[in-house]
């Protein structure tokens, strides 16, 4: 499922405007930027569908696991997840059966905004100003016929 314009909300948002703030943040930054909900891959979600989507970048290429190809996100949430836990003594981490020994670290990896993603946040803000100018607008007009009415019916005396 494709994010857009009008599904975008929560912490996908918070994430790629945190993003956007900062120009880029590394990969150890924005896995934090998840809140832990249920202590699991499913937290990496948001950040996994942003960088699938294209919204957001990443520095290291993501190729999933031979038949996990139609499972991009899962593969990809599972990923980031793994990067959040403690290594054991032999410098393994393992989670949902998978071992993971690499070398990878996370604060030396980045995510960055890429085009799409600036286009939604610059449509996001747009879309807030219209709103926000439309109900100043709605709001001024009802109270300058309000006041327009109390003036007429002053004036005219009506029952």
């Amino acid at each position: 499922m494709m994010l857009g314009p009008t599904t975008m909300k929560g912490l996908s948002l918070r994430i790629l405007k945190a993003v956007e703030k900062r120009g880029e943040v590394s990969l150890a930054e924005a896995i934090q930027l998840a809140t832990p909900c249920h202590g699991s891959h499913v937290d990496q979600y948001p950040l996994a569908l942003l960088i699938e989507d294209d919204y957001l970048g990443l520095t290291i290429h993501h190729n999933p696991p031979t038949g996990a190809e139609e499972m991009r996100e899962f593969s990809l949430a599972t990923m980031l997840h793994m990067f959040s836990l403690p290594k054991n003594e032999d410098g393994v981490i393992h989670y949902l059966g998978i071992r993971s020994s690499g070398g990878i670290k996370p604060e030396n990896e980045r995510v960055f905004l890429k085009a799409k993603g600036a286009l939604y946040l610059d449509e996001h803000r747009k879309k807030f100003w219209d709103r926000l100018w439309s109900f100043l607008l709605g709001f001024s007009a009802g109270l300058l016929a309000a006041i327009a009415a109390a003036w007429v019916k002053g004036q005219l005396k009506l029952p």
